[in-house]
């Protein structure tokens, strides 16, 4: 009679006590894909193409010296018999410096590409962070997780929330309003 009153003393004391359950909210989490934020977002894709289109610019700048270079030895090779010897040495320096020049323009720009890039990423991280952020009180997650850094060796699909990300990030991120309409009026004509 004794064993049974201890068994039903632990199993009242057990019932009456809180359990970790109910004591504990039950943790919600998810897991983004940053890659998948960036190229699906109106604004990664937006530094994306700004991003291409400085990159093409700073291309075709390059070529043009490239070309100029190109040219200016297919001028000194066609003339080189009928030139002085003062006029040959003057091209050739010409072409060495056009050369240079151009080694430069190319480290320039490379280092012009790299600020932009690193100026973009900041940028968008930062929008990234608030809108995840946001995103987690809203939607009541304790935890998200970024998938790519290497912090998270497995995820369920189920706790997949990239998707999500990329509509809050639209949601809460817009893209500058353009002027459209002040850019169709006609310039103002001078009296």
């Amino acid at each position: 009679m004794k064993s049974i009153s201890i068994i039903l003393a632990t199993i009242l004391v057990a019932a009456t006590a809180p359990t970790s359950a109910q004591t504990t909210p039950a943790l919600k989490i998810g897991v983004f894909d940053a890659n998948r934020v960036s190229e699906e977002t109106d604004e990664g894709k937006k530094i994306a193409a700004k991003l291409s289109a400085f990159g093409e610019k700073k291309k075709a700048e390059l070529a043009a010296k490239d070309k100029e270079i190109n040219d200016l030895r297919a001028q000194l090779d066609s003339q080189n018999l009928s030139l002085s010897p003062e006029k040959l040495q003057q091209m050739q320096k010409d072409v060495q410096r056009k050369g240079l020049e151009l080694q430069q323009a190319q480290e320039a720009a490379r280092s012009e590409f790299q600020i932009e890039v690193s100026e973009a990423q900041n940028k968008f991280q930062e929008q990234l962070i608030r809108v995840i952020n946001q995103f987690g009180r809203d939607e009541g997650f304790t935890l998200v997780l970024e998938r790519s850094t290497g912090g998270v060796a497995f995820a369920s699909e189920s706790i997949d929330v990239t998707t999500a990300i990329v509509d809050k990030f639209n949601e809460i991120v817009k893209p500058p309003a353009t002027d459209a309409p002040a850019a169709a009026k006609p310039p103002a004509k001078k009296p």
